[in-house]
């Protein structure tokens, strides 16, 4: 019944977009054509369609020799609909939210996830299924009308159990994370002091969270956070950073150890700007390299050409950890430097001792939209965030998490990757 209500929720132009927007999809206007064939009569049949195939998705799910017959007809089912044919036909590109659903569900009949309850695994098998199936309601060799029925679905899925397909998101993307960085995980224990490097509006925020939440990557280590202006206007605390403030940095962090090999750095957005600004200026006084260094929803533009300065003053790669679903960085950032954000996309080119490391994609984004609509439109007209007015502290941390632009966010993510 859940289901079905939600079937009839998306029937105009707008609600096809947020479905859209649920399983991956960017913000285009579908044709007519498209509208006009997933009419509300259609989106129910659909529905109904989705709901009986659960009886047989059960059956699968308890049946491991089934379950694997399943991957492979999505297996097939993919390709077929990613081949050259189809690319330009694809309804928007909630396709994305599809591939996310089958690879969801072949990491989990394969025995590798095992983060679903029964009760989601069964309603997402049930919508996979429905796209399997030859008969629903749209006939799917339609060229550009043939999908919309099954994009539907999906999406409905999707935006029910979105919390679960975050959750398998984060378990991929931990696991890309941890081969990135194999070789970097050895090295850690043996770093005896970490510099951590806050952001804007940070000069009066506390550090312990994230002293508590790293120390075991770091148990040897004394940790340092530097505390910089950064409570001013953005432009201020930006140029400060591109300016006297790197040379402060770099000054300070060479001062933690007599072996700077033995000293890693962590930057939080402004903060990892002024890390990468910090170690290019070390890099070209052909200082001695720094252990480690990592950047965390780094608030720097992704065609930085000091980045290829900094990643030679670290011995072991130089990691930035980015997250399309940081709304911070995607919006503020943007609309105040017209610039795309190095905490966002990663790099607009490939580094020497660089590694680019996703946290979140756009997937994770367009599922959180749905559910966090009132805070993503408190982002985009608030003039703190673009720098216009100051906030104080305790605002400025709750608009961060609100916004997945939380230094706290992403250390638990750090962690993850190299506990």
């Amino acid at each position: 019944m859940e289901a079905k209500e939600n079937g009839k929720k998306t029937g105009d132009g707008a609600s096809w977009r947020a479905s859209a927007f649920a399983a991956g999809g960017k913000n285009v206007e579908p044709g007519e054509e498209r509208a006009d064939a997933l009419n509300d009569e259609k989106k129910r049949r659909a529905t109904r369609i989705w709901e009986g195939k659960k009886g047989e998705a059960e059956s699968v799910v308890a049946n491991p020799e089934k379950a694997l017959s399943v991957v492979s007809d999505l297996g097939k089912w993919r390709e077929k609909f990613a081949s050259p044919k189809f690319f330009s036909l694809r309804p928007l590109a909630a396709f994305d939210g599809v591939k996310t659903l089958f690879r969801a569900l072949e990491a989990t009949f394969t025995g590798e996830y095992r983060g679903f309850s029964k009760k989601t695994l069964v309603a997402l098998t049930a919508a996979a299924l429905y796209c399997l199936s030859p008969v629903d309601a749209i006939f799917d060799a339609i060229p550009g009308l043939g999908l919309c029925d099954d994009i539907f679905v999906v999406g409905v899925a999707l935006r029910m159990f979105s919390a679960d397909l975050r959750g398998f998101r984060r378990w991929e993307r931990e696991r890309a994370a941890r081969e990135l960085f194999r070789g970097v995980r050895e090295r850690l224990p043996s770093i005896e002091r970490v510099a951590l490097c806050p952001g804007w509006l940070s000069a009066e925020a506390s550090c312990d969270e994230i002293v508590k939440t790293l120390r075991p990557i770091f148990p040897r280590a004394t940790f340092d956070c530097y505390r910089w202006p950064s409570n001013v206007f953005w432009d201020e605390a930006r140029d400060y950073v591109d300016g006297d403030g790197a040379e402060k940095f770099a000054q300070f962090a060479s001062t933690l150890a007599t072996d700077p090999t033995k000293v890693a750095l962590i930057g939080h957005s402004l903060g990892a700007r002024l890390t990468v600004r910090a170690l290019a200026r070390r890099a070209r006084r052909d200082e001695p390299p720094f252990g480690a260094a990592f950047l965390l929803g780094a608030a720097v533009d992704a065609d930085e050409p000091e980045l290829e300065a900094a990643a030679t003053g670290v011995l072991a790669p130089l990691g930035n950890f980015f997250a399309g679903a940081d709304r911070v960085l995607r919006f503020a950032y943007q609309t105040a430097e017209r610039r795309q954000a190095l905490g966002l996309r990663g790099a607009a080119r490939k580094w020497g001792n660089y590694v680019d490391c996703e946290v979140s994609g756009d997937e994770e984004f367009w599922l959180e939209v749905g559910e966090n609509a009132v805070a993503a439109a408190s982002l985009l007209s608030s003039k703190g965030l673009l720098g216009k007015i100051v906030f104080s502290a305790e605002n400025a941390a709750k608009g961060m998490e609100a916004s997945r632009h939380c230094f706290a966010q992403y250390a638990t993510f750090f962690r993850s990757v190299f506990e």
